[in-house]
């Protein structure tokens, strides 16, 4: 095995956990970031990675769980796009309504529960997993324990001890998700004690040892390469469109200005926000004449 395949991936990912085989993998990985045990009977859907997969641009690979009380959908995600939040509640509420069924009441609908795997940062704040619930915290007032929307944000994973490893296997599987060397998955499988991670990093090792599968994921990284070069065009384009915009205003307030008996002078210091002098602050100010 000369070079790891990356688990962040969405293929390699839909490969390792969307095997049956893998279930008590699967398991630990929801667990460990939902708070759910999957144990005992569920479905795994669209878990099948087809060729044209592997070449379309813009293709969305998620694993979708169905067991008695939960709906979980979960996605490897490596570009950000602007309205990945946006995107994220669609999908959740997609979801939660096709849980339920035509004909029955509201009351049967299941958790719906969505963990999405982040190569990017997203928010602010310093934690690298954050969870989204329909809570008030004025008033500590939880309206539903049926929705779940939760993020793990790799790239806020650095500097982690063995100890943190050990103890969190949040932690742990982030690590899992982040190792590039088969040192960094040595070191991860003698240090954490779950042993979910322990099997992912065998089948990892075993994934890049397989031609076949080595071969789809680099297909897949170029359609993904193409899919980023098409979003930062985009993004140039829209820059662009957005400066050509500001200019047209621009050059429209200055005539606007001109046209009123406004000096150059005058002009420049408004568009450049600094105060100017107008005729008025050359006026001598009067004497007071006692009367």
């Amino acid at each position: 095995m000369d070079e790891l395949i990356s688990p962040k991936l969405d293929i390699v990912f839909k490969k390792m956990f969307g095997d049956v085989n893998n279930a008590d993998m699967l398991n630990s990985l929801i667990s460990a970031y939902l708070n759910v045990d999957i144990g005992g009977e569920f479905n795994l859907s669209n878990s099948e990675i087809t060729t044209e997969v592997l070449e379309q641009k813009f293709a969305r690979l998620d694993l979708h769980i169905t067991t008695a009380k939960s709906e979980i959908d979960i996605e490897v995600q490596v570009l950000n796009s602007r309205d990945y939040a946006e995107r994220c509640l669609y999908y959740w509420a997609s979801l939660y309504n096709s849980s339920i069924l035509r004909g029955h009441n509201y009351g049967t609908a299941k958790q719906a529960l969505t963990l999405n795997i982040l190569d990017f940062k997203m928010f602010k704040c310093e934690d690298f997993n954050t969870n989204f619930t329909f809570y008030d915290p004025k008033n500590k007032i939880t309206l539903s324990d049926k929705a779940q929307i939760s993020f793990i944000e790799l790239p806020k994973i650095r500097k982690i001890t063995r100890e943190q490893i050990k103890n969190d296997e949040r932690i742990a599987w982030a690590v899992f998700f982040n190792a590039k060397t088969k040192e960094e998955l040595d070191m991860l499988s003698e240090t954490t004690k779950n042993v979910g991670v322990q099997k992912a990093v065998a089948v990892i090792k075993e994934l890049s040892a397989d031609e076949k599968i080595r071969e789809a994921a680099r297909k897949r990284e170029e359609a993904l390469f193409n899919e980023r070069s098409i979003m930062q065009a985009e993004r140039e384009q829209g820059r662009a469109e957005e400066r050509a915009k500001r200019e047209t205003e621009m050059a429209a307030i200055s005539k606007a200005m001109r046209e009123s008996g406004m000096t150059e002078e005058q002009i420049n210091s408004i568009l450049n926000g600094q105060p100017f002098k107008t005729d008025t602050q050359n006026i001598k100010p009067q004497k007071h004449i006692k009367r």
